[in-house]
């Protein structure tokens, strides 16, 4: 009986020490640095991941109740009121210079990862969004300045062009379309497009890690190994750009405030802007990326690996 009694004890303990060792090891506590990292892309994502529609919704809204204002109340002089301030001259009138600048870096960098390294597709088939936006900045903004000089006169007759005419301290009486609120908006819905590739990123960590990934998306190992290296050493560089997009998003947006609150155009002229940047959006990345004809760019987040929801 003893012997019996023995044995069941020393199953029992096998048993018990057996469904410990089962039990998953406890996570190593979250570093400092990891955790304020963690917050910080997560309030960067609350800025960069409102859905496009709304905030074409909002800017529009915005345009039109800030114009009203405006019309109404006379806003004091302050440094905002001023067009030559600081802010306005370096960073709004080359505002699209700077969203060039980092929307290039974040798109190379995370199609860089999702093509394995391979970056001729990247370019041809992702860079190439910002030749089109580039485009429409270009086209547009010199479009403004032809309607007004075409339309405008001067309170002065005899002055037919509008650079004499300012010059001899008259006023030009045009329809000066206001290409910082086209600008602006422009440049919001932009990157609001490009980020959403980032909304999954964490997804495609975790992707990276199936041991089964290579025949699950019909790629080679080496492309998988290369795309994995990839995400473990570019990911830090393309959160801190994420940051940067996220920085430059609300400065954008707030510039875009103060261009509406304050007289510098009719409201009728920010409105006009406004609803052309919304068409310029509308027929890039609802006409052109999802007509899926080979000569255009592909749309944000489209890769071999495909690890995101297109439409």
């Amino acid at each position: 009986m003893e012997t019996r009694s023995a044995s069941k004890q020393r199953n029992f303990a096998k048993n018990d020490t057996s469904r410990k060792s089962r039990k998953k090891p406890l996570p190593e506590p979250t570093h400092v640095g990891h955790f304020i990292s963690i917050l910080i892309i997560s309030l960067c994502k609350k800025i960069l991941h409102i859905d496009t529609e709304v905030k074409i919704g909002i800017y529009l809204g915005g345009v039109l109740i800030g114009s009203v204002f405006s019309d109404i109340i006379s806003l004091p002089k302050t440094y905002f009121s001023d067009k030559k301030n600081l802010l306005n001259q370096f960073f709004v009138h080359f505002g699209f210079g700077w969203t060039f600048l980092l929307l290039t870096g974040y798109i190379f960098l995370t199609c860089f990862v999702t093509y394995s390294g391979n970056w001729k597709p990247v370019i041809r088939k992702h860079l190439t969004r910002l030749v089109i936006t580039t485009f429409w900045w270009y086209a547009m903004t010199n479009t403004f300045s032809y309607i007004d000089k075409v339309v405008g006169v001067c309170s002065l007759s005899s002055h037919k062009k509008k650079y004499d005419c300012l010059k001899a301290g008259r006023s030009w009486l045009g329809f000066d379309i206001s290409g910082h609120v086209f600008l602006l908006i422009h440049n919001l819905l932009t990157i609001s497009e490009e980020v959403k590739s980032f909304k999954n990123w964490t997804k495609l960590g975790a992707m990276l890690k199936e041991e089964d990934l290579p025949s699950k998306k019909n790629l080679s190992e080496l492309q998988i190994s290369q795309a994995r290296i990839f995400y473990r050493n570019l990911t830090p560089v393309i959160k801190i750009i994420i940051v940067l997009l996220a920085l430059w998003t609300l400065f954008c947006e707030i510039m875009l405030v103060t261009s509406v609150v304050y007289r510098f155009h009719t409201m009728t002229q920010k409105i006009a802007a406004a609803v052309v940047s919304v068409v310029c959006w509308f027929i890039t990345y609802r006409v052109i990326l999802e007509s899926k004809v080979d000569v255009f760019p592909v749309q944000p987040g489209q890769s071999p690996l495909n690890y995101m929801k297109l439409k």
